[in-house]
């Protein structure tokens, strides 16, 4: 199957997610810093957002520093903490005039993310609140059970009663995505690292060994095809 047939298949997904692994291998079998397979992997993900869109995909998520990553070297967090703040820059100049909505997912008042980055995201989400179309979801200083906690947290405060899955699920960073369908984490490490485990209860994960640098169309639509290749059955019996 190629790319365009891929737009006209009923059973695509409606929101994907990347965990961008291996930035770091790919600089080092380069005999290049780290930061350059960081900056080649930011480079890649542009494409890829492009090609989500082209195909029709609702909802892309995107792993791009956990809530664990702060316990990587200083130059390696205040590089990445850079390059967000330009990533969203390039948001802006790209999407406002778009129907593109950014929803960023994470601990945002954290200080440790410096103030101007904070500041930008705010401001990108609020700018963006009104699309109704195509949502771009970074997680940034993410972490799957403190977000669980965290809405646990604020149900306490609200003294809300007889909380069931659709009224936990207000309390997301994703509340107002669609079910998460499909994770691809590349360079070959199959776990989930503390990303969305609420969300993905029911998703489909493929685990390519490719660098995410070097994770190409092709090899999004080779993900994909193995997608629409699974019976998803959600706990009921199928034929």
């Amino acid at each position: 199957m190629n790319f365009n047939d891929l737009k006209k298949d009923a059973r695509m997904p409606k929101h994907i997610a990347f965990i961008i692994d291996g930035n770091g291998r790919w600089a080092k079998k380069r005999g290049l810093p780290r930061s350059m397979g960081h900056k080649a992997g930011f480079e890649n993900l542009n494409k890829h957002i492009g090609y989500v869109q082209e195909l029709g995909i609702k909802n892309l998520s995107i792993y791009c520093f956990s809530a664990e990553n702060w316990n990587r070297p200083k130059a390696e967090v205040d590089y990445l903490m850079k390059l967000f703040g330009d990533m969203l820059d390039d948001y802006k100049k790209k999407y406002l005039d778009k129907d593109v909505r950014i929803i960023i997912s994470g601990d945002m008042d954290d200080p440790r993310i410096p103030e101007s980055t904070r500041i930008k995201a705010k401001e990108i989400m609020e700018l963006t609140n009104e699309k109704t179309g195509f949502i771009l979801n970074p997680c940034i200083n993410y972490g799957g059970r403190q977000e669980i906690l965290k809405a646990v947290n604020e149900i306490i405060a609200s003294k809300e009663t007889d909380i069931d899955v659709e009224k936990f699920e207000k309390h997301l960073y994703t509340s107002e995505l669609l079910p998460l369908d499909f994770v691809i984490r590349t360079s070959g490490e199959n776990r989930s690292s503390n990303y969305m485990p609420w969300q993905s209860t029911y998703s489909e994960w493929y685990y390519p060994e490719t660098l995410w640098p070097s994770f190409s169309k092709n090899d999004l639509v080779k993900a994909l095809e193995v997608f629409m290749s699974r019976k998803r059955r959600f706990g009921a019996i199928k034929g």
